[in-house]
């Protein structure tokens, strides 16, 4: 929480709006763009976007990242995976049994 909060000061828009209180709904206006962070049942921030034009489109990576503690260039320069490697991938993937409640 404290990580998302000091991501978005340095933003166009300071203002944090608290989601614990009210719900996410309740507490943007209707119509405005907006980010959200929420932290399991305990709540979370909305950050208004004024200026979509410079709203950075990497922000959510930057937030995700923060809380990971993953290294920036991880997600902003990722290393361009090989043919070889993503046939493997796609191999051990297959091998995986996933229940999704069918």
């Amino acid at each position: 929480k404290q990580w998302y909060q000091r991501r978005v000061r340095g933003a166009q828009n300071k203002k944090l709006v608290d989601t614990r209180q009210k719900s996410l709904r309740k507490s943007v206006p209707q119509g405005l763009p907006y980010f959200s962070v929420e932290f399991g049942t305990d709540g979370g921030f909305a950050h208004v976007i004024e200026e979509e034009s410079l709203f950075q489109r990497y922000f959510g990576l930057e937030v995700l990242g923060g809380v990971i503690e993953c290294d920036v260039n991880l997600w902003r320069n990722p290393e361009k995976e090989t043919s070889e490697g993503l046939k493997y991938k796609k191999k051990v993937f297959g091998k995986l049994s996933i229940d999704f409640g069918n």
